[in-house]
């Protein structure tokens, strides 16, 4: 029998519990600690792409910001770089460097090319966007007879996604922010949000939902579209060295190693590109078989597999998130369509909506770029 929290009201409602969501809670209290706030996911902390990733923190590979360049010019590509190293850095100072339980790794990032005219292909102005050019003779041992070389870009960082999550919510709970699990929020009124239980009053919402946008109202379904990631954890038969995180996007591949002798990998989506659209979290034989391939094949490997599993993203045509207030029943902001980038983008991104929200800007960074409108 459905339940009901009458004496529950409160100043924002955050709907999405994932990184950003939890993010823009934590950034909300930074800027003013009188805010009473309730975040509201449908599911337990983590279970969704925010603990499902590769635990990238990354500023992404120089293909992401070639892409970048043409669509928004080399300038505008270069602004959005300062933007994700600005993120990196704030999770660092903030979380990282603070948080005994978080299991993070500084590390390097590098984009690996399998020969020559693929690295020609790129036409990339690599200095300019802090990539600097390794041979193969610099690549580790494991890797010179597999690729021709690597841009290579720091800092970055390996991490455990659902650590951070956990210290983030630590956090939040410490200065009586309430994160409230499995709540499904299914409409915003103009008292606050309807979930499956009851309404939560409040002032202000925030929608923080990524990949799962187009579930909640039909309104986002042109501009946030759902995709599937792929993921496989192997245990080596051997130690492989390869300390950082690596993006080898003609094959649409990225991996990283864990410890000891556990890699994670993730990718293939051009196998089936179509079936990867949407946001049902399953596993795909075909693509797991094509990342089954990398390791054994391409990289020459012998291994058993541990875990598979997948998680959804949220892209939107011009790759970057859609961060702005939008017309409602009561005043709501969306946050939400990173494109593979909310571990490298996401914390600056709660700090803008943050900023939004509490009136110390007016439009975020995003919206230099693209405006879309957005009416509930």
């Amino acid at each position: 029998m459905p339940f009901s929290l009458p004496d529950l009201s409160t100043d924002i409602i955050i709907v999405g519990g994932g990184f950003v969501g939890l993010s823009t809670a934590y950034w909300l209290s930074e800027l003013n600690p009188n805010l009473k706030i309730v975040v509201l996911d449908r599911g337990q902390l983590g279970a969704g792409a925010s603990g499902r990733n590769a635990g990238f923190l990354t500023k992404g590979s120089a293909y992401f910001y070639k892409s970048l360049g043409q669509k928004w010019g080399v300038e505008g590509a270069q602004s959005i770089l300062k933007f994700a190293e600005e993120s990196l850095k704030l999770v660092y100072d903030h979380f990282l460097k603070t948080s005994s339980s978080i299991d993070f790794i500084p590390t390097t990032s590098m984009t690996l090319f399998k020969n020559e005219k693929l690295h020609q292909d790129l036409d990339f102005d690599a200095k300019s966007f802090g990539f600097e050019w390794r041979n193969e003779s610099e690549l580790p041992e494991n890797l010179r007879s597999k690729f021709y070389g690597g841009l290579e870009t720091s800092p970055e960082y390996k991490v455990t996604p659902v650590h951070l999550l956990e210290a983030l919510k630590q956090k939040l709970e410490a200065r009586k922010i309430k994160v409230l699990e499995n709540v499904s929020a299914f409409k915003v009124t103009p008292d606050g949000v309807m979930t499956d239980s009851f309404v939560l009053r409040g002032k202000k919402v925030i929608l923080a939902l990524n990949g799962y946008f187009p579930q909640f109202h039909e309104v986002f379904k042109p501009l946030i579209i759902p995709h599937r990631a792929q993921m496989l954890a192997v245990e080596l038969e051997k130690d492989f060295n390869c300390p950082s995180l690596y993006y080898d996007p003609p094959e649409r591949v990225y991996w990283r190693k864990v410890h000891d002798r556990t890699i994670i990998f993730g990718g293939k989506r051009l196998l089936d590109e179509k079936g990867e659209v949407g946001d049902f979290e399953k596993i795909s034989p075909l693509i797991q078989a094509g990342l089954e391939s990398y390791v054994g094949d391409l990289l020459g490997l012998k291994y058993k597999v541990l875990h598979r599993w997948s998680g959804t993203m949220g892209f939107t045509d011009h790759e970057l998130p859609i961060l702005k207030k939008i017309s409602a029943p009561i005043e709501t902001y969306v946050v939400g369509g990173f494109s593979g980038h909310g571990m490298g983008l996401g914390f600056r991104s709660a700090l803008e909506m943050a900023q939004l929200v509490t009136g110390q800007k007016q439009t975020s960074f995003f919206q230099t770029f693209k405006d879309n409108t957005i009416n509930l």
